[in-house]
């Protein structure tokens, strides 16, 4: 079938250019696939149709995200078609469709981070404590965690410093550093990591298929935790630690162009969505303390 092949070649593209995951590639992939079923020759599609498709997608009530995830697939396949010259016009050119404005992501306050953690004083659970604090003190993305190896970690000896190496989106590594009490944690859980697990090359194993802590087992440990401290279930997630992590960075001082590289961020763009959390909790303080309205900010 000639749509597969057009696909198997732009996912060569892709794979060789961009370095992009194998769950990348079968996203775009997939949303190729779905194009295909509403237009069966796609070497003939037009603006128009490009126009449909995406009246059809609302009109089939996904998620705004979903579709701008499936138009940005066929805006990369229909330039690949172009550079190819598999066609002659690109239907994508100047397609903007209309997009409402991105919510804020949920953040937690200091405030409320120091009462999580703070909840390891009572429990005893050294694997979670190591998993918070690491989440907490190098803001990583929740895959980023649970595929942590023993492997990852790096020791400065010199500088009496402990670094996590980091393979992120895309394939694309880094290194961060870890604050004492992350290491201190990591430390305590390793002194009491089981016997068992000795062979096993993950830092957070388990008995899953994958040989680790899943991000699912995870998130549900996370939110007992939170539930236990009177933080409601709904308000927090692994990725909410990630924006906590960088929300609270930036308002103690941190540039952005730090903030980015510890995050992963393949743009500065992605990472200034911080830059508005912090002016929105400023303009909730000054609407709720009639005082600092006679302020100039």
């Amino acid at each position: 079938m000639q749509i597969e092949y057009l696909i198997e070649r732009f996912q060569e593209m892709l794979a060789a250019e961009r370095n992009l995951s194998l769950q990348s590639l079968a996203s775009y992939k997939s949303d190729i696939i779905k194009f295909y079923k509403f237009k069966e020759n796609i070497l003939e599609t037009t603006r128009q149709d490009i126009e449909n498709y995406i009246d059809f997608l609302k009109s089939s009530n996904q998620k705004q995200t979903s579709i701008m995830r499936s138009i940005s697939a066929l805006r990369q396949f229909f330039l690949f078609l172009h550079d190819e010259k598999e066609i002659l016009q690109n239907p994508m050119i100047d397609i903007k469709p209309k997009t409402k404005n991105k919510p804020l992501p949920k953040v937690l306050s200091e405030e409320e981070m120091t009462l999580l953690l703070s909840r390891f004083e009572l429990k005893s659970n050294a694997k979670l404590k190591a998993m918070l604090h690491i989440l907490y003190g190098a803001g990583l993305r929740v895959s980023e965690l649970v595929n942590l190896t023993m492997d990852s970690i790096v020791q400065d000896k010199e500088r009496d410093k402990t670094f996590l190496l980091i393979n992120g989106k895309g394939n694309r590594e880094r290194i961060v550093p870890l604050n004492d009490l992350a290491v201190e944690a990591m430390r305590d859980y390793l002194v009491s990591r089981k016997e068992k697990f000795k062979f096993n090359k993950y830092l957070f194993p388990s008995y899953s298929k994958k040989g680790h802590i899943t991000r699912q087992g995870f998130a549900k440990l996370l939110k007992e935790l939170a539930v236990e401290v009177g933080i409601p279930k709904s308000k927090i997630s692994p990725h909410v630690i990630r924006h906590a992590f960088a929300t609270h960075l930036l308002s103690h001082g941190a540039d952005l162009l730090s903030i980015q590289k510890l995050l992963g961020h393949k743009s500065i763009a992605t990472t200034q969505i911080y830059t508005h959390i912090s002016n929105e909790k400023i303009k909730r303080l000054v609407e709720n303390n009639p005082n600092l309205k006679k302020l100039e900010l």
